[in-house]
């Protein structure tokens, strides 16, 4: 997923069909939608995409329903998600843990109920004409969505990882990956997993890459709420808790049907790129694989995950488990 933490245009949804008008950062704090259904707002911080298929199909297959839900998402680049949690003018958001952890070293009041990416997305590539292993990147350039957020932090893992630091130029080239990499500006670019690597593969571009999940046990996204949401709503969270779990399982066993029914949801895409969000779907897919339930959260990856950030320097301090996560099975 493609996120970052500050207000930008949003573009609301109602999951239902029904577009909404106006920012969400001006909407009045929540309340219920009434003692037959509840309403769950959900932030995400990007587009509607094939990678929240769980989401389309719990709602089409009537999973929200059945636990008494009406899931609404509003969706929008630069969305602040954690500003709007702690103002109480969303129900849960989805975003980054490794933000999380951050937010958290700095005393932000928020919690993790739902693992949605097990594992972390963040890959680096490069066309194989002219990277073959991670040492070739040495005195090259590297292109970086920004300086901050997932995609740096992967980009820091992939360094230390390889001993590349300080051996490589990083270039701020915005969400311009694939252009910028084709007409060779930068040796390598900083992407996801389950996005530009497809892209590229499928118009026939020969690459290499290294997927961090492959050499981190970085932690993922996650549905993120406050203690206060929670303990105001801890029923109707534990309710959207387990209707995404079927939502993710059944879109794990049904793929094609999954993708017919985000189809609407994703702006129904002409057919030549139908092979694409496919193919996107089943990548993400992996991303869902645990041990345990869909949605589960390690205890033990997020201690990883608080030190390997310590060790990057990105926060000043541990951070117990408890003030991170938060249960709801």
């Amino acid at each position: 997923m493609k996120r970052n933490n500050r207000i930008g245009t949003v573009i609301s949804t109602l999951l239902r069909g029904v577009v909404l008008g106006g920012l969400l950062a001006s909407l009045p704090p929540m309340q219920n939608a009434g003692a037959q259904e509840q309403t769950v707002r959900l932030a995400i911080g990007y587009i509607p995409h094939i990678q929240f298929a769980p989401l389309y199909v719990g709602i089409e297959k009537g999973f929200y329903r059945d636990e008494g839900l009406r899931l609404e998402i509003e969706y929008g680049f630069g969305m602040d998600i954690f500003s709007l949690l702690q103002a109480g003018k969303i129900d849960v958001g989805l975003s980054d843990s490794d933000q999380l952890i951050i937010a958290s070293s700095k005393g932000v009041d928020l919690r993790a109920i739902f693992q949605y990416y097990q594992k972390y997305p963040v890959t680096i590539l490069a066309k194989a004409d002219r990277i073959r292993t991670p040492g070739d990147f040495q005195g090259k350039v590297i292109g970086t969505p920004e300086l901050y957020g997932t995609s740096w932090i992967g980009l820091q893992l992939f360094l230390e990882r390889f001993q590349l630091k300080d051996k490589v130029k990083i270039e701020r080239i915005g969400y311009t990956q694939i252009p910028t990499l084709l007409a060779d500006r930068v040796d390598g670019v900083v992407c996801f997993f389950n996005n530009e690597p497809i892209q590229l593969k499928e118009s026939g571009v020969r690459i290499v890459q290294w997927n961090v999940k492959d050499f981190s046990p970085m932690v993922g996204a996650s549905f993120i709420t406050s203690t206060s949401i929670l303990a105001k709503k801890r029923d109707v969270l534990a309710a959207f808790v387990r209707a995404t779990e079927k939502g993710i399982r059944y879109t794990i066993e049904h793929q094609e049907e999954g993708y017919r029914i985000s189809y609407p949801y994703i702006g129904k895409p002409d057919s030549s790129r139908s092979k694409f969000f496919q193919s996107v779907l089943k990548e993400t897919c992996t991303l869902f694989e645990t041990a345990g339930p869909y949605g589960s959260m390690d205890p033990e990856v997020y201690r990883d995950s608080v030190a390997t950030l310590k060790r990057l320097g990105l926060i000043d301090r541990d951070v117990p488990v408890e003030q991170i996560i938060q249960s709801l099975r």
